[in-house]
């Protein structure tokens, strides 16, 4: 599986630099990572560990906008774009994180200009994902949705298991209806099926996919890339 993140986009000079610039801390499930509104400009690299940006609407629902795991950066774009941060990033689980102060990063960004290029590259990508998004939000089925979201959690972050299986961090139920837009039941009945035919199986804290073709032709062929 390719290396996925940020921080993979950085030289061994450049890994080294912010991580003395920054300080490690650990988040437990549910705490948040950067706050809603903080206008400190800090950002994040998430060592280990799953987090979600999400926003409330003003109806009490939660929306889901992106979901980061191991070696991606959080809290970029309000670094780059300073004032108050649009969406609070939360622990899906337990967390280690490299965190380095906004003014820091800014500086390190000067000195090392290889990783603000990076850095550019990596929210262009975000940008093209969130386009992605919006299409399969508007073209597809809650099934192909949550078909397509759990196919790209594991490309990215899935740990390889016997026979081709990916085996990654669980979102609850709620949550995966909150990052595809869909209603709970409706992903719990998806869930049950995919069980039921072996695609999928579930654990405490982990899913792991048997049968990601199987997802795939779920998705449809012109489903958007994940």
């Amino acid at each position: 599986m390719a290396e996925h993140g940020f921080w993979h986009t950085l030289s061994s000079s450049g890994q080294a630099d912010l991580t003395a610039a920054g300080r490690v801390e650990v988040f437990a499930a549910g705490s948040v990572v950067i706050a809603h509104h903080d206008e400190s400009g800090d950002v994040s690299v998430i060592r280990s560990g799953m987090v979600k940006a999400v926003v409330t609407t003003a109806d009490g629902h939660q929306v889901v906008l992106a979901l980061r795991g191991k070696d991606d950066i959080v809290g970029e774009l309000g670094n780059a774009a300073g004032g108050p941060r649009s969406a609070t990033v939360v622990a899906v689980t337990q967390v280690e994180a490299l965190a380095v102060p906004g003014r820091v990063f800014t500086s390190f960004l000067k000195y090392h200009p290889e990783a603000a290029e990076a850095l550019h590259r990596t929210v262009v990508s975000r940008l093209v994902e969130a386009d992605r998004d919006r299409l399969a939000a508007a073209s597809m089925t809650v099934g192909q949705r949550l078909a397509r979201l759990l196919l790209k959690i594991a490309d990215r972050y899935g740990v390889p298991g016997p026979n081709g299986s990916l085996r990654t961090e669980q979102l609850s139920q709620e949550e995966l209806a909150a990052c595809i837009g869909g209603a709970t039941r409706t992903v719990a009945r998806e869930i049950a099926l995919w069980r039921k035919r072996n695609i999928i199986s579930t654990e405490r804290r982990s899913i792991t996919l048997h049968d990601p073709a199987a997802l795939e032709r779920i998705a449809g062929r012109h489903a958007p890339p994940p």
